[in-house]
């Protein structure tokens, strides 16, 4: 049994007595620096651009760019960040504050302002121990406490380079890096697999929805131009209106003001409570009083049924249906869709909110300014096709017993997913705060 000594710190208790802890900004080679402010034009080709929708699974994926930058931008961008191969880059603002990602290439891209730069000095910490820290619990429980909100969550620099970290000795880094390294490749092997699987079938289901909405259950029906390319043929019975001519109430998007959060009153949730196509209050902000939430329910008044679009941020266009009877309120991120059942039926309006019918036009639309988003205008001109309220509710019928199967095996999927991420993130915290030993190998 090493000995150990109190960290000084309440929630993390005590700690190797050869390990030091310091704030993160003294152990790194330079300065703590997000990307520029400035919103650049996106081509199709040049340098690819990333924000924060490029983190993903702990690394930069470019797959996620935003798109594309010209050669004088670069240039001018890099004098503020030039990304390099082991760098780590931390999300500073929007849904995902606090997500970290791990460069793993050498092509060269730019940053944006969601994003900023974290690069240990060799002398004092491995980079590899240092991304190990900024995905656990160690790092994650002093965003969680440091950050703000706007119009978004978000955390400073400086309360970032405030945040304390662990430093063992060199070499021990060493060897808890080669240890995290095997354990967390055998986890993330298998989580690869599962997700794969789960990709695939909510494609398999998004491609089933599109299909049914587009073309009906009637195979022998005439068809006729849609008027858009995009869209092609429809049935000859289905007629296009707008979104917003064919709902009860106008698009409403929650209060855009930031309510104080408590232990407990009304569940309060944003974008990141929109998860599989439902509003899951697990993912709720937190609690807000009484007193907010009989103002909050004079603009938007949630009920079971009500779906939601997320209109900013890196999720714009998802979307959730409410599954509950339990009262809750909304912030701004998000927008009511509550259809006029003498028109439309809301489940086959929610099925073809999910669809690429509905996405196509979303991507088509949004805007950028320090996130993407969407104008309720904008969402209110959405095309959506309305059959006869009979063809909707046989297709409402159809796609439930279709998508419910796919919808089981990708909740087991997830849910083994879920068990394992816990445990690499309980791995890791127990193993970066000194509470489990690693063999010297």
């Amino acid at each position: 049994m090493r000995e150990m000594k109190g960290s000084d710190i309440e929630w993390l208790g005590n700690i190797p007595a050869n390990w030091d802890i310091h704030s993160l900004k003294r152990v790194l080679s330079t300065p703590i620096t997000d990307g520029p402010h400035e919103t650049p034009i996106l081509y199709d080709e040049g340098i690819p651009f990333v924000s924060a929708e490029s983190v993903k699974g702990g690394v930069i994926n470019l797959d996620y760019k935003r798109g594309y930058i010209s050669l004088e931008d670069h240039e001018r961008f890099q004098r503020k960040v030039s990304p390099k191969k082991g760098d780590i880059f931390i999300v500073k603002s929007g849904a995902t504050t606090g997500n970290i990602g791990l460069v793993i290439t050498d092509q060269v891209f730019d940053i944006w302002s969601p994003l900023a730069l974290v690069r240990g000095d060799s002398s004092i910490v491995e980079q590899e121990f240092l991304y190990y820290q900024l995905l656990s619990n160690i790092f994650r429980v002093q965003v969680e406490q440091g950050w703000s909100y706007g119009t978004q969550q978000n955390i400073s620099m400086k309360a970032l380079g405030t945040i304390k970290v662990m430093v063992p000795p060199l070499d021990e880094q060493k060897t808890i890096i080669k240890y995290l390294h095997n354990k967390c490749t055998q986890i993330d092997t298998i989580i690869a697999k599962e997700q794969s699987v789960i990709e695939k079938l909510q494609e398999y289901k998004q491609s089933i929805i599109t299909e049914t909405i587009t073309k009906g259950l009637d195979s022998t029906i005439n068809m006729k131009y849609s008027g858009f390319k995009w869209l092609g043929n429809i049935p000859i019975n289905c007629n296009i209106h707008s979104l917003k001519k064919v709902l009860l109430t106008p698009i409403t998007d929650g209060p855009h003001e930031t309510p104080t959060l408590y232990d407990e009153g009304i569940p309060f949730v944003s974008a990141e409570s929109v998860k599989g196509g439902i509003i899951n209050l697990d993912y709720k902000r937190g609690y807000i009083s009484l007193k907010d939430h009989e103002r909050f329910q004079k603009k938007v008044s949630p009920r079971k049924g009500d779906i939601f679009i997320v209109k900013s941020g890196v999720t714009t266009g998802n979307i959730g249906i409410v599954t509950t009877d339990q009262v809750f309120d909304i912030w701004s991120p998000l927008a009511l869709v509550r259809g006029d059942s003498s028109i439309v039926e809301q489940d086959f309006l929610y099925y073809q909110l999910l669809s690429n019918i509905f996405r196509v036009q979303v991507e088509q639309g949004w805007s950028y300014g320090t996130q993407q988003n969407i104008g309720m205008k904008v969402l209110g001109n959405i095309k959506v096709l309305i059959p006869p309220l009979e063809s909707q509710k046989n297709i409402v019928k159809y796609l439930d017993n279709k998508c419910s199967n796919m919808d089981t095996v990708i909740l087991k999927k997830q849910a083994l997913i879920d068990k394992l991420t816990e445990y690499k993130k309980s791995l890791i915290y127990e193993v970066l705060t000194g509470k489990k030993e690693v063999p010297h190998v």
